[in-house]
């Protein structure tokens, strides 16, 4: 009776644990000392923590799909609400600023956890430009990866450095044109960065098919390679 019992409760927990959500919500007060909303995916005690920042559609279901993805790879992923730092979500100068700190307040937050090793951040469009603007101010990560995004102009000339950078971009991209990533990678050399880069011919803004099943192993290779 109590083997039964105890095989029961076993089960019970087993159930209860695979019931449970790979996506946590959260808050985090900012330097700024602001109450800033973030989504958490996979284990929140990996060596590896990512700090993903959604495009200009904001926090939807394809960059929670992303999130989820890499949080399934093994990484702690923490998907932060940009936009609530600023009164706006327009890509102005004083906005990017806000961002690209707030960005550093994340990578803190992953720095956190005693397990934490490496930290790396990845940036869709615009949530890409806020992580080149960081990067280009030194941000604590091991290393970047920008998919179809740009450095933004005012950051472009105060650059202080770059962490170690993957550019993945579209050459048919009408959003962001192609010659900014060209730009990039131009400026990548002449500053003698470590810099890789691919570009999709058959992609826009945004890969989909086997271009975004590429731009994710990419991904992961390039993180792994700067993993601590």
């Amino acid at each position: 009776m109590h083997r039964v019992t105890l095989n029961l409760l076993l089960l019970g927990t087993l159930v209860i644990s695979s019931a449970l959500p790979s996506q946590t919500s959260k808050h985090l007060r900012s330097s700024a000392g602001a109450e800033i909303a973030y989504d958490e995916f996979g284990n929140p005690l990996s060596a590896r923590c990512l700090v993903l920042l959604h495009g200009a559609s904001g926090p939807v279901p394809f960059y929670r799909d992303e999130a989820k993805f890499f949080g399934d790879e093994g990484f702690r992923v923490l998907m932060p609400h940009y936009f609530e730092a600023t009164r706006g979500q327009s890509p102005s100068s004083e906005n990017y600023q806000k961002w690209a700190s707030l960005t550093a307040d994340f990578v803190s937050e992953c720095r956190k956890q005693a397990a934490t090793k490496s930290v790396f951040l990845i940036g869709f469009s615009l949530g890409s430009s806020v992580a080149l603007a960081a990067g280009s101010q030194i941000v604590s990560v091991d290393a970047i990866a920008d998919w179809y995004g740009s450095l933004p102009d005012e950051f472009f000339y105060q650059m202080k450095g770059m962490p170690p950078l993957l550019i993945l971009h579209g050459e048919a991209d009408s959003n962001i044109p192609l010659m900014n990533a060209q730009q990039l990678v131009k400026l990548c050399e002449l500053k003698h960065l470590e810099c890789e880069h691919h570009f999709y011919a058959d992609q826009g803004h945004g890969f989909g098919g086997s271009a975004l099943k590429d731009a994710r192993q990419r991904t992961l290779a390039f993180f792994v390679g700067h993993a601590r």
